[in-house]
């Protein structure tokens, strides 16, 4: 649950890989239109679990709160 845009998303992950002592990338945010490509965007691509907390009764955590140890299972499957 709860809300981030792709370089939000980004720059989470690479706070992460710092703090494990990764490499680690700077994001640099731009616009959709700044980025070429021949896909059309839509202006709003959140994902809305209403539906799924509604239909199984159980809310999805923060991604934010679940965003370190999934890092740190894919680094150290590396």
């Amino acid at each position: 649950s709860g809300e981030a845009s792709w370089a939000d998303l980004a720059e989470a992950v690479m706070v992460e890989c710092a703090a494990l002592g990764r490499p680690a990338a700077r994001i640099e945010r731009i616009a959709s239109a700044d980025w070429p490509t021949a896909a059309r965007r839509p202006l709003n691509s959140r994902l809305d679990c209403a539906r799924f907390a509604r239909d199984f009764g159980f809310t999805m955590p923060d991604w934010r709160a679940s965003l370190p140890a999934i890092v740190q299972r894919i680094v150290a499957e590396r």
